[in-house]
């Protein structure tokens, strides 16, 4: 299906070209979504020869399809950092996100993106436990922050946190336009890279060799050294713009996988129903979940757009941005932004540059993809990644797990490392490169 922003940007013409023979340069950056695009834009303007690689359109993956959020709040994220990695860490990770939205709003200054100012708020949809506890983070760190005793959405709940100074915008303009301010980076489309090689970059097209390699391709391209197949999972989570529906002022989303709320114009975005991907969507989940709810909080609006978007989650819901693995100081890697990817985008883009240009980043331990794995999520993708390479069925060409058929999308999908199969068999979503063998009718 078209996203909201597929359907109200416009993509420009002539930014890329096709990757003929064996090609060299500073840095490659492997990826044409935000944190590729973002990255390529900052290291050209720091004076860096730069090739910018994509396996099919710029933007048209997870950025095409994201809510598009510009916010440092992440669900619950402060109490749980604070507990786990100490107050300072916490902080450390609100001023990178926050200078992320105004890092955001700056590029909005000089290429029009309808970026928009807005509180970002979590609603309690049971218990105010958790808000509660996190309001209590906010005040430690002196987050600027008002609650709300009822958040304005048609869900029951009680009460809401809002952050202030937060932003929505366009995300596809924004990329498109930035795009056009990259005139001395190398930009290639439908060069799909298969292979790498110490510094080299192998597509069916040709190759790329370059001092420096950033993978932002969603899920790694190389993930197995690095054990990135170990260090997250993927998600599915579904959104829809709604015409005539009530516009809410902010954006809200429930604690505990409640629904999102943001408007654009003159639609409102429900998003929600998410699930693991290749364990749904059930009846309940997915299209049908928001769809049900619309139909009741919203009966006199009309759908206009429906989308769906696959997100990476981190085993501690903090991104791993950084040196790829110590074995090759040489190549990097932004991923598991966990759902909130428009800032971790930026965030990713700045440290990268500052690893490459000044060999140190001010955030380099708190999103080192080197941390530690030992948290109950290992476990859980361990046992998941186990009970499916023994289950019987069509397997995935990246580590042999067995597929679930996902019936509403259309496709084959891997509940272990997240890969998706269309029914032809070619790949809609990494980490596998390989096709699979058609569906058999």
């Amino acid at each position: 299906m078209t996203s909201l922003w597929e359907a109200s940007a416009v993509r420009p013409q002539g930014y890329a070209k096709a990757l003929e023979g064996d090609r060299f340069a500073d840095m490659l950056v492997v990826g044409g979504g935000m944190a590729g695009v973002l990255c390529a834009y900052l290291l050209s303007e720091a004076g860096c020869r730069c090739a910018l690689v994509e396996g099919g359109q710029m933007g048209a993956g997870v950025t095409a399809n994201t809510t598009a959020k510009v916010t440092a709040q992440h669900d619950l994220v402060y109490d749980r950092l604070i507990k786990k990695r100490g107050a300072d860490a916490a902080r450390l990770y609100f001023e990178a996100n926050q200078a992320a939205v105004a890092g955001l709003r700056q590029l909005a200054d000089d290429v029009p993106c309808d970026f928009e100012e807005k509180t970002a708020y979590v609603y309690a949809t049971g218990s105010t436990a958790g808000i509660e506890r996190e309001l209590a983070a906010y005040e430690q760190l002196g987050i600027p922050h008002h609650v709300l005793p009822s958040a304005p959405v048609p869900v029951a709940n009680r009460g809401a946190l809002g952050m202030e100074r937060q932003a929505q915008f366009n995300p596809l303009k924004l990329l498109f336009g930035l795009l056009g301010l990259m005139p001395h980076v190398d930009v290639y489309e439908h060069a799909f890279v298969t292979d790498v090689s110490g510094n080299t970059a192998r597509t069916d097209r040709g190759s790329i060799t370059a001092d420096h390699i950033v993978f932002a391709t969603h899920y790694p391209l190389v993930n197995v050294p690095g054990l990135y197949f170990m260090k997250e999972h993927q998600e599915r989570s579904y959104a829809v713009a709604l015409e005539g529906a009530p516009l809410v002022d902010g954006m809200f989303i429930g604690d505990a996988g409640g629904f999102s709320f943001r408007t654009y114009g003159e639609y409102l975005l429900v998003g929600g129903g998410g699930h693991r991907t290749g364990q749904g969507p059930k009846p309940t989940e997915g299209y049908a979940k928001i769809r049900a709810f619309a139909a009741e909080a919203y009966s006199g609006a009309q759908e206009r757009y429906a989308w769906a978007t696959q997100d990476c989650m981190s085993l501690d819901h903090v991104p791993y941005i950084g040196v790829h693995r110590r074995s090759r100081p040489s190549q990097y890697v932004a991923t598991g932004f966990s759902k909130w990817g428009m800032t971790g985008a930026l965030v990713a883009a700045r440290a990268i540059a500052d690893l490459v240009l000044r060999g140190r980043s001010p955030v380099e331990a708190l999103f080192s993809p080197q941390r530690s794995m030992l948290t109950p999520s290992l476990f859980s993708n361990a046992g998941v990644s186990a009970a499916n390479l023994v289950k019987p069925g069509r397997r995935c060409s990246h580590l042999g797990c067995c597929l679930e058929r996902n019936d509403v999308e259309g496709s084959w999908d891997c509940p272990c490392h997240g890969s998706r199969f269309a029914a032809d068999g070619s790949v809609l979503e990494g980490p596998a490169k390989r096709p699979i063998a058609p569906e058999q009718r």
